[in-house]
């Protein structure tokens, strides 16, 4: 039987054990972050530590946002939500007074019956008190938390092989200076998410650990405090944090999701300052900021010091001078070169912010200095032509946002230190409760420069790029939801691998079903096209073609019994890199979960099915992993996957995990490449975790 007949068999029968289920399972905020961090890596390869987003959702669903709060930073802890929806709560109650059903919120625009179900954990309705901070309570009254994790590879790598001294006299990068494991340990204090401070260590794969060049133990600390909704001071945190503002074009060092924060119910709302709990070894500052309230204006200052990993190159013989010759990201220091690049350079950041907030309007500006302690090497390549790195950097920027009953319009332009310019206007319109529209509109000029600049774009960086978004959300009927986009964007520059402007499209559909009082099933369509570089026997230079890329997918969760959920997908991939070759990939999974009410246990298995043509038509595929652990690899090539979780609860307070997974591989004798590489068809993962709460 052919793959292609496989895939429709398996889709058949999908839609058959669905049809005698008929059964919806409640759309939680969880299945949205999954299907959003599930995007996010599909689109930037990025595998991050989430956990930030988990352990905010667990300690919303134990201290909950009274809904008759009419403090606006008590409301923006629902951080799902977005501006419009919580001014939107806030007017609700100046006008009628305190709600008594959280179903009176379908009275206010932006809230719909699917975001309603989803919020109900989270919040709860009763007169609002302004609760007053006590010290000595929030002292001892919190809860503690100790998380220790271990996870390592089974099968031995290249990396980790025997090698005589010889060898590695040569080639010393030939092999990793540590073991195969991976630790993290991670304490927490939590008081009704008002005092808040944490320690994490990490130590990654191949790293040393209390030896060699890791002498001080784990590669990675982390620590942070962080104080909220404090009289005159609405946030404090000093450690190691994130500072996110406007629209993300000036200052917006945490995550976001672009495209399927949109799509998928998270939306890019600025949050100001909050602590970092992850173990992310990017994307976070260092030092403290404060945030002030005076009446309507709130007014930001933070400042940050932190060490950057970096490969430096003498500019004489007597090395006085260095310069960088380009920053590295992966936070990895597992041979003597990565171990040589670690922590060369300082970037020291001084940023502010100030914001007026009124019945239907905001504005804000944001100010931001960045400064190297090195200069950067000049690069070559017309496609960095526009984008050589200073060592200093001086970006302002204004925000501004409008809410009217039916329309939300937000804005922000920024200005760089010479003078280049990005803007990023939004309208959000719902002429019927049934029916939203977006409108994004994006310009950043080719030479933009921003160290912290993460706004919604299609480019890796916010420069070098023009777009329009259109999308829309629609409830056909009680139980189906239709949503979808349209994307058009310029790159008005050369890019790698583009010799030229380009141009490039992207299409979104997707139509959610609710099949009953437990099950839910999707399909989605996706097409992207881009322009790339082909080369030609005939041609001296390099032309531009535009690749087209489709994507279709049916998934379905479902619970026939209380004990247990199952969830089943099938994904195929179409691939025209060229005018000539065509290509495909297609992946199908089962997962069973098993979670008996008598027992303090559960547990879920996958397997999985994958054949590609080659790692471009690669799928990217959520995985049931640990608590705070999130696992999205890209399947390719042809193969197997088998998973299993088991969890079990000893006590309230103390839970242990174990996960085992195995990917066996039908079509080559060798895994990975590099130090990274198996000989062998089949790669093992084993992860262990402990969590203590008291």
């Amino acid at each position: 039987m052919s793959r292609e007949l496989k895939f429709v068999s398996f889709w058949l029968f999908i839609m058959s054990l669905t049809q005698m289920l008929m059964a919806q399972q409640p759309d939680t905020l969880m299945k949205n972050l999954e299907y959003q961090i599930e995007w996010y890596v599909e689109n930037t390869e990025n595998e991050l530590d989430y956990s930030e987003l988990t352990e905010e959702l667990e300690q919303l669903s134990k201290n909950r946002v009274n809904l008759n709060s009419r403090e606006r930073d008590e409301l923006k802890r629902l951080f799902f939500l977005n501006e419009a929806q919580i001014q939107g709560i806030l007017a609700y109650t100046a006008n009628y007074g305190d709600f008594v059903s959280i179903y009176e919120l379908k009275a206010i625009p932006n809230f719909d019956s699917t975001l309603i179900r989803k919020i109900i954990p989270f919040v709860t309705i009763s007169p609002y008190e302004k609760q007053h901070l006590k010290m000595s309570e929030a002292l001892k009254q919190g809860e503690h938390s100790i998380l220790l994790r271990y996870q390592r590879i089974l099968e031995k790598q290249e990396g980790y092989l025997p090698a005589d001294d010889s060898l590695l006299e040569v080639k010393p990068n030939a092999r990793y200076l540590g073991s195969p494991d991976k630790i993290l340990v991670k304490y927490g204090y939590n008081y009704k998410s008002q005092i808040r401070w944490g320690l994490l260590a990490e130590k990654d794969a191949g790293e040393e650990f209390f030896s060699g060049t890791q002498k001080q133990g784990f590669d990675f600390y982390s620590a942070y405090i962080y104080g909220r909704d404090l009289g005159k001071v609405h946030r404090f945190v000093l450690g190691d944090y994130h500072a996110t503002f406007g629209q993300g074009l000036v200052m917006w060092s945490g995550l976001s999701f672009g495209k399927a924060g949109i799509t998928g119910g998270m939306p890019h709302t600025a949050r100001g300052l909050t602590p970092s709990s992850s173990s992310n070894e990017i994307y976070y500052l260092r030092g403290g900021g404060m945030t002030i309230g005076l009446g309507n204006f709130e007014i930001s200052t933070l400042a940050s010091h932190i060490a950057l990993d970096a490969g430096i190159a003498a500019l004489d013989t007597l090395q006085t001078n260095e310069i960088i010759e380009g920053l590295r990201n992966t936070g990895l220091h597992r041979t003597p070169s990565e171990v040589d690049l670690s922590k060369n350079i300082h970037l020291t950041t001084l940023a502010g912010n100030i914001n007026y907030t009124g019945d239907i309007f905001k504005a804000g500006f944001t100010i931001a200095s960045e400064n190297f302690d090195k200069a950067f090497d000049y690069r070559t390549g017309l496609y960095n032509l526009f984008q050589q790195p200073r060592k200093s950097q001086l970006t302002m920027g204004a925000d501004a946002s409008v809410y009217l009953r039916d329309f939300v319009l937000q804005g922000e332009i920024a200005r760089d230190i010479d003078g280049h310019l990005a803007g990023i206007f939004n309208v959000n319109f719902q002429p019927d409760p049934r029916l939203t529209l977006a409108l994004i509109y994006r310009n950043y000029d080719k030479a933009f420069q921003n160290y912290h600049s993460n706004a919604f774009s299609e480019n890796s960086g916010v420069y070098n790029e023009k777009g329009l978004y259109l999308g829309f959300k629609a409830s056909l009927a009680k139980q189906v939801e239709l949503s979808g986009y349209a994307d058009y964007f310029r790159f008005p520059w050369f890019k790698y691998r583009v010799d030229g402007p380009s141009k490039g499209r992207e299409y979104y559909l997707r139509m959610d079903f609710l099949l009953g009082k437990n099950a839910h099933a999707y399909l989605r369509y996706r097409f992207e096209q881009k322009e790339i570089n082909i080369s030609d026997e005939d041609r001296k230079l390099n032309f531009l073609f535009p690749k087209k890329f489709h994507n279709v997918r049916m998934h379905f969760d479902y619970q026939p019994l209380v004990e247990w959920k199952f969830a089943s997908r099938a994904e195929a991939s179409f691939n025209h890199p060229n005018a000539v070759d065509s290509r495909m990939g297609f992946l199908i999974y089962q997962d069973i979960t098993w979670k008996p009410t008598r027992l303090p246990i559960s547990i879920t298995g996958r397997y999985a099915l994958f054949d590609t043509d080659s790692y471009d038509e690669r799928l990217y595929a959520y995985e049931q992993d640990l608590l705070y652990s999130f696992s999205v690899p890209a399947y390719y090539y042809k193969g197997q996957k088998f998973i299993l979780v088991f969890k079990y609860s000893l006590n309230k307070s103390l839970n242990f995990w174990l996960r085992f997974a195995s990917s066996i591989y039908s079509d080559r004798d060798e895994i990975g490449t590099g130090l990274e590489m198996i000989h062998g068809n089949s790669r093992s993962e084993i992860k262990g975790q402990l969590i203590w709460k008291f």
